[in-house]
């Protein structure tokens, strides 16, 4: 290992009760272990790489790697903030913006196209963050930061719709935490491998059911 950092601790995974300090992006071991793992994810895919393997690529301790991240899901999530916060920052701009300016039930369907886009670009790491989160605090993917932000967008826009007379009777609360659901990043990935799906045919299941299906007519 080519660490400069004392590496005191132990070599195996700290008990999660030890909750992780606020995150420096600053530090270079924290780039270090990000690079490191972005260059295993693509060279190998997420399942296969461990911890282990991550901080030997990145030539430090793995005591020095657990000081940062406690698991695959912290390094993913970070990999992802960037991104995630653009793209759901953009999301809720375009929310603010079209306020009472368009037609909402177009509006609402470009949003699930927009977030269909992201999850296939960014499925399994989504993935990794969502099976880390539930398993473990226990909790469903629906309070995680992401799932919930992205939750309160879409009830917006089904209740800007619903305001418009357009859907049938429909609770949008309800309705976005079924569609953010469907938007799981689990189950894109089980109809991209196992059925062969293209983004274009699960984003046109999607719309069939949470446009067209809940449409007045």
């Amino acid at each position: 290992m080519n660490s400069n950092e004392p590496d005191r601790s132990p070599t195996t995974k700290p008990a999660k009760e030890h909750p992780v300090p606020s995150r420096d992006y600053q530090d270079p071991y924290v780039q270090r272990i990000l690079e490191a793992a972005e260059s295993l994810f693509a060279e190998n895919g997420l399942e296969p790489v461990s911890m282990y393997g991550i901080a030997k690529r990145a030539g430090i301790g793995q005591g020095s790697l657990y000081r940062r991240f406690t698991d695959k899901g912290e390094i993913c999530s970070a990999l992802l903030s960037t991104s995630s916060e653009r793209f759901l920052s953009r999301l809720e701009q375009e929310l603010q913006a079209t306020t009472g300016a368009s037609n909402s039930l177009e509006d609402l369907q470009s949003s699930i196209e927009q977030v269909v886009d992201f999850i296939d670009q960014h499925a399994e790491l989504l993935q990794m963050i969502k099976s880390e989160f539930t398993g473990k605090k226990q909790l469903t993917q629906f309070e995680h930061p992401i799932f919930r932000r992205l939750n309160e967008v879409m009830t917006q826009r089904l209740r800007r719709a619903a305001d418009d007379g357009l859907l049938i009777a429909v609770d949008p609360q309800f309705a976005a935490t079924a569609l953010i659901a469907v938007l799981s990043p689990d189950l894109y990935l089980y109809q991209q491998k196992l059925h062969n799906s293209t983004k274009e045919e699960i984003s046109r299941g999607v719309l069939a059911l949470f446009v067209t299906g809940i449409q007045r007519t």
